[in-house]
């Protein structure tokens, strides 16, 4: 199953969220390819548990997550970062980050 993401396109930025739909269990960021050069992903502020990023492996003993308001960011200006091959997970259903993606011109 794939989280759910909504991605608004601003040319070369990209704003969007993705919501886990089931806790305990790794969810795809994205069903689709989406590719990016740089990301940065923000646990969103009214989450009351952590998200967790990572492979298609990832859980909540693979590493220590994103706390409520915690950003990470991602860059490769020689390839891009495709969002099918990232996953989460969270311990509260619902939750999720907000993503912000851009592409180099």
């Amino acid at each position: 199953m794939a989280a759910s993401i909504t991605l608004f396109d601003n040319g070369a930025v990209f704003v969007g969220e993705v919501t886990v739909d089931a806790a305990g269990t790794a969810e795809v960021f994205a069903a689709a390819e989406q590719f990016f050069h740089s990301i940065t992903i923000t646990a969103k502020a009214a989450n009351t548990g952590q998200i967790y990023l990572g492979g298609s492996g990832v859980s909540n003993t693979i590493n220590d997550g994103l706390d409520a308001g915690e950003t990470v960011s991602f860059s490769n200006e020689r390839a891009m970062l495709n969002l099918a091959n990232w996953y989460i997970d969270a311990d509260t259903t619902s939750e999720g980050v907000e993503i912000y993606g851009q592409v180099s011109s």
